[in-house]
């Protein structure tokens, strides 16, 4: 797992996987006007948006530290769990005060809401990919519920883990 800021990246270290559903929407977007808007926002509501920017730094730092948290048993890993979801959904709900949200992601967020999962977007926003948070002890018949009510609207779903020790060598 990566953090990207200001065009550096940094590796996160990361015990334990977090498990993921991608959803693609299939809906194409426009980075440079997506931008764009954002930038317009700004200049509208500089003090309004300096504020979300802020608030849009501060979860991403601290969901930085909590993914590199270790969660040794299933306890710790749900409270970490249940953290990183509540920082999604702040997360997210800036985003949509961006302007970045489009319907095609709300849908997605209705969906995976029904099953209390917290989804968010993810890359520029206006379509793309939308990333929900697979707890450890979600059951597997929940997980393939909403894979199949999102495959209805069209869309497409991968499951992924990020994290964790990755790949090792151990000579011997």
């Amino acid at each position: 797992m990566i953090k990207f800021k200001k065009g550096e990246l940094t590796n996160l270290k990361s015990g334990n996987p977090v498990k993921m559903l991608i959803t693609d929407t299939r809906v194409g977007r426009n980075t440079k006007a997506l931008v764009a808007g954002v930038s317009e926002r700004a200049s509208r509501h500089p003090d309004a948006m300096a504020s979300v920017f802020h608030a849009v730094n501060t979860i991403s730092e601290e969901l930085s530290s909590i993914v590199e948290l270790a969660a040794t048993d299933e306890i710790a890993m749900t409270s970490k769990e249940e953290k990183l979801a509540e920082l999604m959904e702040m997360n997210q709900g800036l985003l949509q005060c961006m302007g970045v949200s489009h319907a095609s992601i709300e849908t997605v967020l209705r969906s995976t809401l029904k099953y209390n999962l917290v989804s968010k977007l993810t890359g520029a926003g206006g379509g793309g990919c939308v990333l929900t948070l697979i707890p450890t002890l979600l059951s597997k018949l929940v997980l393939e519920k909403v894979t199949t009510e999102l495959e209805s609207h069209g869309f497409r779903c991968f499951k992924v883990e990020v994290g964790g020790q990755g790949l090792q060598i151990h000579q011997g």
